[in-house]
């Protein structure tokens, strides 16, 4: 009877996401991420719980006793590992069916409020070879960063370090885009045969930076400038899908201010 009550409990729970996810039109792409850790009729779950999970969403989460053996539970190796549940802090983002909807996504998630933004979101805005080219000066200046015997010298994994020092919260407050892609203004190069796409425009971007790596409280604001080329790439034309390939980095000369090569440099540290 107690598992009977779950299950209406939370296809109750569902039908009420459902509704409200119809009236907004982001049905199609928000609904991946209450189901796709696995909230159906026929499991209980199929994502293992954190106490950051979301207990409405993921309702077997709420029960103490199957967190207190999710925390107990030693690691196998051998055993298929489950996705942890998502603790419910995603942005709502655009589907990326032009490329310049990744550039609006990563603004986005840039400038959301400080506990709202989420690394592996910006992270999915990139192919899995994504590459960033620093500066020439830049590189120059951090060879312990961008190493000359390492090609590329930034990787995704790079990417995926320096997004989750950026998007820190207890170390970054106020993100301010000054200046981004703005289409009637800024260069774009399509391809040929419509799989690959370069835009080409300036940047100016205001960081505060509430804390450093070791924790110290500070105030101040870290601002960058210079310009972006940045390649996208879709794998079909019908059911476009677009992902950050390459971003390239130019210093404005003129200014005193960072560039995006800088930033990853101080915060890859």
């Amino acid at each position: 009877m107690e598992q009977q009550k779950r299950r209406l409990e939370k296809n109750s729970r569902l039908s009420y996401y459902q509704t409200i996810l119809r009236n907004t039109r982001l049905y199609s792409g928000i609904c991946v991420l209450i189901f796709s850790c696995g909230v159906s009729d026929n499991s209980e779950s199929e994502c293992h719980c954190t106490p950051e999970s979301n207990a409405i969403i993921f309702p077997h989460c709420a029960d103490a006793d199957i967190m207190a053996s999710t925390e107990k539970e030693p690691t196998n190796p051998f055993a298929t590992q489950l996705p942890e549940c998502p603790s419910g802090k995603q942005l709502f983002l655009l589907q990326r069916t032009r490329p310049e909807y990744a550039l609006i996504n990563v603004r986005t998630i840039f400038s959301a409020q400080p506990e709202s933004r989420n690394p592996e979101q910006y992270i999915e805005q990139l192919s899995d070879d994504f590459i960033f080219v620093p500066d020439i000066e830049d590189k120059a200046r951090f060879p312990d960063v961008f190493k000359e015997d390492r090609d590329p010298v930034w990787k995704i994994e790079n990417e995926r370090d320096f997004a989750r020092a950026i998007l820190d919260p207890d170390r970054i407050g106020a993100i301010r885009f000054v200046r981004w892609f703005q289409p009637a203004l800024d260069e774009r190069i399509p391809s040929e045969n419509q799989l690959t796409e370069t835009f080409i425009f300036p940047y100016e971007i205001e960081f505060t930076e509430i804390s450093n790596a070791d924790g110290k409280e500070i105030n101040s604001v870290i601002s960058i400038a210079g310009f972006m080329e940045i390649d996208f790439i879709t794998p079909t034309v019908e059911n476009p899908v677009w992902n950050i390939k390459q971003w390239r980095d130019l210093r404005d000369r003129a200014s005193a201010k960072f560039s995006w090569g800088e930033l990853r440099a101080i915060f890859s540290r």
